[in-house]
């Protein structure tokens, strides 16, 4: 190819093509690039400065480019001979999609990229080949292109030059997506620089990666080096501390910047921080350091002391409850089951007994704000606090909510005290909700889709059977296992789905306008080839492993196995952007093999990292599996059932 480059060595698109193994011309000054450039050249004029405009286009370079018949790529350019340049304004929702068959066959036209940071130029121009747009879809704009969309990438023929309003070589720092589509992106630019169909070869190693590819061989110890990064990236990355005060920062954002970083959820939330303590107490288990054995121990004594989290008021209907976040007096019960899980595991695990008074009135405080169903409000709010209301107005209500992702770990935190205590109280309404959710399978509430329900129902499903292993219990646990794992992919993972739409809490966006503004699915329609690791696989993950350890069924070992080889694949490896190195993220697509997903949703989008609901389940059934333990234990049994007389004659339960 005769091409010629005005930009900075460290350009990616310069980096890429001599990665590949060709090397052309460069430049860093404009007027030497023009002038060195040979008759018949393609002449690539990059944005190196963004967000900041680059070059001045004038009549006189233009002039000079068609005397000696160039073909110009300008990027980004601060003005151009008959375009009116906008100031540059951010992309919000918007995405980048093909609007010309300029791209095809691979490009067709509707086909989404992620352009992520995007900062662009506002300006009038016919035919583009790229626009930027608010639609929705996975792949492709599956309702079409809206009325408003901003160009990007658009022909001057008179002066044979194509224009980029942001800057399109910007594709390995911003972390541009999916990988292959941007490699046929420039692929066919540069065919179309260098008047040739011979593709050149680009070459560059993603600045954030993964462990393996789907065929690699796993180094022996896998699983152990995921946990062991995993407990290194919650230490150096998700802890939060003010003073002695430890607790656990929500994750990253899904937005990614122009220079490829993700921002820091700064929201301390009890259940992330309960959970990150029940990973460090796990790591004091295997390791025996002191210092995370010192840490869990702080972050338990943070979310079990008032007012941060703890509701310490006896005469108030959510005494015992833990708030939602720090101060936050919202109380959710899966957020709260979420925190229970966790506590019990640590307290076992650090042989602590600090907690236990107040973890077993925090279940007594959940069940008798659960209603005569064994159903629980989903949340239970401020304006839910009227005046003269007390918990039995929660207690006698005859609520129904069959929606196992809000339900389910509450039921199996009440079935799992029930084994540790004998309270009947925590057995009858659980169980009764269980079935009465069962009966109504496959017709429940959806949230972000119908596969996360089904991961979250085998928990108390596994429970129940630790409990009493009766044939109507096995029924229920062996057909949600199977209708999950209908889903299992030859890689191991499990493909989202969604449910009927109008069962949905949160479905995929229903039309362009409504992309990114309320909380969905990461899948547009079902066959979309991803998995969701904030709502779904890492549920399964620990569902699959307490169904395993109650039943002894080879088969759901087997599935928990092949999770936890997808697991250790995926984990984010990333000397660039350390704050990500161990983690994982929420979308996954396992056919291309990287993070990927439409990312409507407008708090936790496909590449958010979630400190507590992703990253410690899986990190904790990794340890639990090199241990060879269960979630479910009963040894702190003695200790709960001395505490329970006294507690439930405080809480008025006796």
């Amino acid at each position: 190819m005769n091409l010629v480059f005005n930009c900075s060595a460290d350009n990616d698109l310069y980096r890429a093509l001599h990665n590949g193994g060709t090397s052309f011309p460069r430049y860093y000054a404009l007027q030497d690039a023009l002038e060195h450039a040979p008759d018949g050249a393609g002449l690539l004029v990059l944005a190196d400065g963004y967000p900041c405009p680059g070059a001045a286009v004038d009549d006189g370079l233009l002039h000079t480019a068609r005397n000696k018949d160039l073909r110009l790529y300008i990027e980004y350019p601060t003005a151009f001979p008959g375009l009116e340049m906008g100031e540059p304004r951010p992309a919000r929702w918007e995405r980048l999609v093909v609007t010309s068959g300029f791209f095809e066959p691979e490009l067709a036209a509707n086909a989404i990229l992620a352009l992520h940071g995007c900062w662009f130029l506002p300006v009038q121009a016919n035919a583009p080949h790229l626009a930027l747009a608010r639609v929705a879809g996975y792949n492709r704009a599956v309702y079409g292109l809206p009325e408003e969309t901003f160009p990007i990438l658009f022909e001057r023929p008179d002066h044979h030059a194509l224009v980029a309003t942001s800057k399109l070589s910007g594709f390995v720092t911003g972390r541009y997506g999916p990988t292959d589509a941007w490699k046929t992106l420039w692929e066919r630019l540069l065919c179309w620089l260098g008047r040739t169909d011979k593709r050149p070869a680009l070459a560059w190693t993603p600045v954030v990666g993964i462990q393996a590819g789907p065929d690699d061989r796993l180094p022996e110890g896998a699983e152990a080096d995921a946990f062991r990064r995993s407990v290194a990236w919650f230490r150096e990355q998700a802890v939060s501390s003010i003073g002695q005060k430890k607790g656990a920062v929500e994750g990253f954002e899904s937005a990614i910047d122009h220079t490829g970083r993700q921002m820091r959820w700064t929201r301390i939330r009890g259940d992330c921080t309960a959970e990150t303590g029940m990973v460090f107490a796990q790591d004091k288990a295997i390791t025996g350091n002191p210092a995370s054995r010192r840490l869990a121990g702080q972050m338990l004594n943070c979310v079990w002391s008032g007012p941060d989290f703890l509701q310490n008021d006896p005469g108030s209907p959510v005494y015992g409850l833990v708030n939602w976040y720090e101060r936050g007096p919202v109380f959710y019960g899966d957020d709260n089951a979420r925190v229970l899980l966790p506590s019990l595991a640590a307290a076992r695990l650090l042989e602590d007994d600090r907690w236990d008074e107040h973890i077993l009135r925090c279940l007594l405080a959940n069940l008798r704000t659960t209603g005569i169903h064994g159903f629980r409000r989903n949340a239970i709010r401020p304006g839910d606090l009227v005046e003269n209301r007390t918990w039995r107005f929660f207690y006698d209500e005859p609520f129904i909510c069959c929606a196992p992702h809000y339900q389910a770990y509450l039921w199996a935190s009440f079935l799992w005290a029930y084994a540790l205590t004998g309270y009947e109280g925590f057995l009858t309404r659980p169980l009764n909700a269980v079935r009465m959710t069962m009966d109504a399978y496959p017709k429940w509430r959806w949230t972000n889709g119908l596969t996360q329900e089904l991961a979250r129902m085998l928990l108390p499903l596994a429970f129940l059977v630790r409990i009493q292993d009766t044939p109507e219990r096995r029924a229920w646990l062996n057909r949600i296992a199977a209708d999950l794992l209908a889903q299992m992919q030859p890689c191991g993972t499990i493909r989202e789905q969604i449910g009927p739409i109008e069962d949905g809490g949160y479905p995929p966006p229903r039309s362009n306008e409504t992309y990114g503004t309320t909380e969905a699915s990461i899948i547009q329609e079902n066959g979309d080839p991803v998995c969701d690791l904030l709502y779904t696989i890492n549920f399964a993950f620990l569902g699959l492993h307490e169904a395993a350890a109650a039943t002894g069924d080879d088969d759901l070992k087997r599935a928990e196995d092949r999770l936890a080889d997808f697991f250790c694949r995926i984990q984010v490896r990333s000397s660039g952007h350390p704050y990500l190195d161990g983690a994982w993220m929420r979308a996954f697509d396992y056919e291309r093999w990287e993070y990927w997903g439409s990312s409507s949703d407008r708090g936790w989008g496909a590449w958010c990292v979630e400190s507590g609901w992703t990253n410690t389940w899986i990190a904790s059934v990794l340890a639990m599996r090199s241990q060879n333990e269960a979630l479910f234990d009963l040894t702190l049994a003695d200790r709960f059932k001395t505490l329970l007389p006294a507690l439930l004659e405080e809480m008025e339960l006796s």
